[in-house]
């Protein structure tokens, strides 16, 4: 399958974003406690941040001297609007539903920041997704 630059970058922060939030999350919630912080979270949440950007610039990098870097045009836009779009209407939904839940439930701090980043996490794995199946489909 011959993948444009743009796939290819699509791909690369799916993939990083899904392991390295993966195994983030997981090491979070699956905590003996995870609605106390303490030191050992924020190092976690630190390193997710900076493993990322690390993979990112390597990543980017490689691709930009490997591929041909087309310029955008009315399709790519498209394309980007609609996923957009339906990130930004899964992150509002989440952040509403958080919003009950804090005032329902009184969730602690820790855990609520927790299920926003979880909830931004999930908005851009979503953008991708959409993305990447608007690019392999006609539009």
């Amino acid at each position: 399958m011959n993948l444009s630059y743009r796939e290819k970058s699509i791909w690369g922060s799916l993939i990083t974003t899904l392991v390295v939030y993966g195994y983030y999350f997981t090491a979070v919630f699956s905590a003996a406690r995870p609605s106390q912080v303490d030191r050992t979270a924020l190092v976690r949440l630190m390193t997710a941040v900076f493993v990322i950007v690390m993979i990112e610039v390597i990543y980017h990098t490689v691709i930009a001297l490997t591929s041909k870097v087309e310029p955008k045009d009315e399709r790519d836009i498209l394309i980007e609007g609609k996923a957009y779009r339906n990130a930004y209407f899964l992150l509002v939904g989440d952040l509403f539903m958080l919003m009950g839940m804090i005032i329902l439930v009184g969730m602690t701090p820790f855990l609520t920041v927790n299920l926003m980043l979880f909830s931004v996490v999930i908005s851009e794995i979503l953008k991708s997704l959409t993305q990447l199946f608007l690019y392999r489909r006609v539009v």
